[in-house]
């Protein structure tokens, strides 16, 4: 049986976006890495499975390459992979076009939502791997 990693994996093209996200993050027991390339992403997922992938940004910003690579490695590590919009200026496709997000969140986003948010995906990847 596989232990669970401690890894949050966020993606944002911006680093305002990686900041505002990690500072929401800043009281959890969880490592914290990030990238603002896809090759910056790659290299981090091949040197530690994260729990939970953020991903930020507008969807044109990253290769549909990039995000089935993204979407089967979650699949193969029960990681929990999202999106991240804005509430104003959604970036998303609608939920049945969007390429294999678990989920979104919509920012402004509170501490509490994404704590529990990174609660359930730590608890889901562990128990996937118990079984």
């Amino acid at each position: 049986m596989q232990s669970p990693s401690s890894d949050i994996l966020l993606l944002a093209k911006q680093p305002c976006e990686i900041h505002v996200l990690a500072s929401l993050l800043r009281y959890s027991n969880y490592s914290i890495a990030s990238a603002t390339s896809e090759e910056q992403a790659l290299a981090q997922m091949s040197h530690q499975v994260p729990f939970l992938i953020i991903l930020a940004g507008d969807h044109q910003n990253w290769s549909q390459a990039l995000l089935q690579e993204l979407r089967t490695f979650a699949n193969r590590h029960r990681t929990t992979f999202v999106a991240l919009t804005d509430f104003h200026a959604p970036r998303w496709m609608h939920q049945e076009e969007n390429p294999g997000f678990d989920g979104f969140l919509v920012s402004p986003l509170s501490s509490e939502v994404l704590s529990s948010l990174v609660q359930s995906a730590q608890t889901r990847q562990a128990f996937c791997l118990a079984v």
